[in-house]
């Protein structure tokens, strides 16, 4: 055996990323005895998971034995990532955590039991605020004073994405936000979710409502008016969007983080919005995939194409119901369809609930649901800014720790 486990780094290692062993492997002691120590590193941009196996001497088959679901699923490493490393001092890999996006991420680890590498996409375990700011205006405008009082720049660009009337606000004014951010070993990841926000204007506040992805006023209305279109004509939804649900044993997902749309081979695909394509070729078992970067931070991906578009290119903006490419079976694929998916600030989310032809006005149950939530976040902005001492600082804020909620699907 080359290495053996530093038990109480390995230990501490677990602990701090919230994760357990989910198959009670058990470390093998020998003479030797060998440090451990964490490398960080970035996922680049076209790396591949096989190819990290290749770097690190984990044998492909570990990749080959995944299931279909699972094969298709880590394919979705993001790039740009931070990958955690456990070594030991000879630079053998224990075990190391890729991340899918800020609520899921691939474990490979070191089996002692059957001295061999195993694989499985878990949770990431973090811990959520809920933080209220409220900042007075400069001549620099809103967003500027909400990052010289949160330094949080992910913050700033949701709220640059929310707010879309730049000229009302003077200098002396007030802008406030409720928001949710959840941390890992300390640091903030993923995007900054918004609540609600209150801009003033002549000593009076207007409002604005982060409600499943999107931000509406008080009454209801959408105030976005970006929107992407169906990319095929398809005959069916052969596999629904899920975030999965956790696994009352193992306590790991499988989640489907897209929409499987059937049709037949050589059906254009097309640009479901106007955006700059940032990935274009093989893409494990997405096969022959193409990725589009929107407005709002938004993207989506096209994936198990038969055929890439010539025009499809790194760098090249297309417009909305451009071809991109033509439905397949490349990849992992049981038959020809096309995997859409949609992120927004690289989490995950339901591309169906994103499709529409105009701003939507909330109706019935949802309006329902909806002004509950918008008349209680109204009433707990409007108490935190009464309440806020401005007096001898340009800024207030204040943070509170929420529990986690347990992921379940969500089909939609």
């Amino acid at each position: 055996m080359r290495a053996v486990l530093f038990i109480v780094i390995f230990s501490l290692f677990n602990l701090a990323f919230g994760e357990e062993s989910t198959n009670n492997e058990k470390q093998v002691k020998t003479n030797t005895f060998y440090a451990t120590y964490v490398d960080k590193q970035k996922w680049e941009y076209g790396s591949t998971l096989l190819g990290f196996f290749n770097k690190n001497g984990i044998p492909e088959k570990t990749y080959f034995n995944l299931s279909p679901e699972d094969k298709e699923l880590v394919a979705d490493v993001r790039t740009d990532s931070d990958v955690f490393i456990l070594r030991d001092s000879n630079g053998f890999l224990l075990q190391a955590f890729l991340s899918l996006n800020q609520d899921t991420q691939v474990r490979i680890f070191f089996n002692q039991k059957i001295q061999n590498y195993e694989l499985e996409i878990i949770p990431i375990i973090s811990l959520q605020t809920k933080q209220k700011v409220v900042a007075r205006v400069d001549s620099s405008g809103p967003s500027s004073a909400l990052y010289s009082a949160t330094q949080d720049a992910r913050l700033n660009g949701e709220f640059l994405n929310a707010y879309k009337i730049r000229n009302t606000m003077q200098k002396g004014d007030r802008v406030a936000v409720i928001y949710l951010r959840k941390y890992r070993l300390g640091r903030p990841i993923g995007n900054a979710e918004i609540q609600a926000i209150a801009t003033e204007h002549s000593r009076n506040f207007n409002y604005l409502f982060g409600y499943e992805n999107r931000y509406y006023d008080i009454n209801g209305k959408e105030m976005t008016s970006f929107f992407l279109i169906t990319p095929v004509k398809y005959r069916r939804i052969s596999s629904k969007f899920s975030t999965g649900r956790k696994h009352p044993v193992l306590g790991y997902v499988r989640p489907h983080y897209g929409v499987d749309l059937a049709a037949v081979t050589g059906t254009p695909i097309k640009a479901a919005g106007d955006g700059r394509i940032t990935y274009s070729g093989p893409r494990g078992g997405y096969g022959n995939a193409v990725e589009i970067s929107h407005s709002g931070g938004i993207r989506t991906l096209y994936a198990h194409m038969s055929k890439i578009a010539k025009n499809s290119k790194v760098g090249t903006w297309v417009r909305q119901g451009t071809i991109i490419g033509y439905v397949g079976s490349t990849g992992l694929s049981t038959g020809p369809h096309l995997h859409f998916g949609v992120y927004k600030n690289n989490k995950p989310i339901n591309p169906l609930g994103q499709i529409k032809t105009t701003r939507t006005q909330l109706e019935g149950k949802k309006k329902q649901h909806f002004q509950t939530f918008a008349n209680d976040s109204k009433a707990e902005l409007d108490s935190f800014i009464t309440n806020a001492k401005l007096d001898n600082t340009p800024f207030f804020i204040t943070k509170e720790l929420i529990k986690e909620d347990s992921q379940e699907d969500e089909e939609s």
